[in-house]
């Protein structure tokens, strides 16, 4: 436990020598975004809290010894892994999540992106991109849950800082990674005993140590053995909280991807000259072209890299669903662990700092593949499915809601359904 302890202290070393913020201090940063209150039918309908635990691969639990996730899936029902959509990062997953659609088909198609349409770029660390509605489509669920009179609540999710469709979670806070999970566990447990009239139904919750250990360690690590037991623990809390609420709550625990060791690179600075904005990196890279003719002579100077697989967008696998839409490049660049593609001038083929990464074809590399827990009143006991699609999951909790999907999504409850009690599957 010596090695667990110096994790905690490290990461919690914002909060020695009195910088911690106290829990009524990081309470003033929630935002009450409208006065909606639950109908008297809303009232009556079970309770879901939906937590993902950021870069959670999907045999992390067993490999670790996570117990209370285990436990879960004793208790509960899970998935033997959760196949995320392509590409395997972290904005795109977590908003397929919540919309049960492709993320051509929601529109954050990466971390980072450009739209040819608006001449615009989408990037995680640009806060007024991250929180302009006008970027994400779907109905995500706390707005689904809203939209029938129900009152929802987000700890942190992907486009939830955002006014998609008009709305916003009741209540949410600003992302901030800083904040210490218990105080997020504590948050959430409290909304529950809100008043009937104001209490979220759907409750979402985010938290990313596993994904950042995962990245700067690697998969296999000391680090994120240490990542995935201290999560496991807040997870516990929230169990425990929950059992004791009386609510007839249930709770999903999932992720957004898995990890996979990488330490190689594949440059294409020496095949190309490209500006900055029409390269995107990583294990999938995408190119944003100025002409067909430039996207034809790109494509056949890429076709001689070794470990390097070249589409034009309208010929990716269709498997893939990443075909359509002004968000995609006009090439895309797929390789497999241990790579990543770069764009530099320095000549370099090995990583200075190996680590993890992810972002790779799902259908092909399992390590891509994430969790998904499932607890609750209305799941079925010691039940697990064969590896699912992430796109399931949102008519799933939808169902467990007591709602159903207002517009069409690429979702099919009955791949989850199986899940449910006999009574709530049918």
């Amino acid at each position: 436990m010596k090695h667990f302890s110096l994790l905690l202290l490290l990461f919690f070393s914002f909060a020695t020598f009195s910088q911690k913020p106290s829990y009524q201090e990081v309470l003033q940063n929630e935002i009450l975004s409208n006065e909606i209150q639950n109908t008297t039918d809303a009232q009556q309908k079970p309770y879901v809290v939906m937590v993902s635990i950021d870069g959670f691969r999907h045999d992390y639990a067993q490999k670790y010894g996570a117990k209370n996730l285990l436990t879960m899936a004793e208790k509960g029902s899970s998935v033997e892994r959760l196949i995320p959509s392509f590409p395997s990062k972290t904005f795109p997953n977590h908003y397929t999540l919540v919309t049960g659609l492709y993320p051509q088909n929601h529109g954050i198609v990466a971390n980072s992106f450009f739209d040819k349409v608006k001449k615009e770029e989408y990037r995680i660390s640009n806060r007024k991109v991250v929180e302009d509605g006008g970027w994400y489509g779907g109905v995500p669920l706390w707005n689904l849950a809203q939209l029938n009179g129900m009152c929802s609540a987000s700890y942190f999710w992907v486009g939830s800082e955002a006014n998609i469709n008009g709305l916003l979670p009741k209540y949410y806070y600003p992302y901030n990674k800083q904040t210490p999970y218990e105080y997020r566990v504590q948050r959430v447990l409290e909304w529950l005993q809100l008043p009937e009239k104001t209490r979220p139904h759907f409750v979402s919750l985010y938290f990313s140590l596993v994904d950042t250990q995962g990245h700067e360690y690697g998969p296999e690590s000391e680090e994120a053995r240490e990542a995935v037991l201290y999560v496991d623990e807040q997870i516990g809390a929230l169990r425990k909280g929950l059992a004791e609420s009386g609510l007839n709550v249930s709770l999903i625990v999932t992720a957004d991807h898995g990890m996979a060791n990488v330490n190689k690179l594949i440059n294409i600075h020496d095949d190309l000259e490209l500006r900055k904005e029409q390269f995107y990196s990583g294990p999938v890279a995408m190119i944003y072209t100025d002409s067909p003719a430039e996207t034809e002579d790109f494509y056949q100077k890429l076709q001689k890299k070794d470990n390097l697989r070249v589409y034009r967008k309208e010929a990716m696998p269709s498997y893939l669903h990443f075909n359509k839409g002004d968000q995609i490049g006009d090439l895309i660049l797929i390789t497999d662990p241990p790579y990543t593609i770069i764009y530099s001038e320095k000549q370099i083929s090995e990583m200075e700092n190996p680590g993890g990464t992810h972002g790779y074809d799902p259908f092909t590399s399992k390590d891509m593949g994430a969790i998904f827990y499932a607890e609750g009143p209305n799941i079925r006991q010691n039940f697990k499915l064969s590896p699912v699609e992430n796109i399931h999951v949102y008519p799933f909790v939808a169902q467990l809601l007591g709602l159903s999907p207002i517009t069409p999504v690429d979702g099919k409850l009955e791949v989850l359904a199986p899940m449910l009690k006999a009574s709530d599957g049918q």
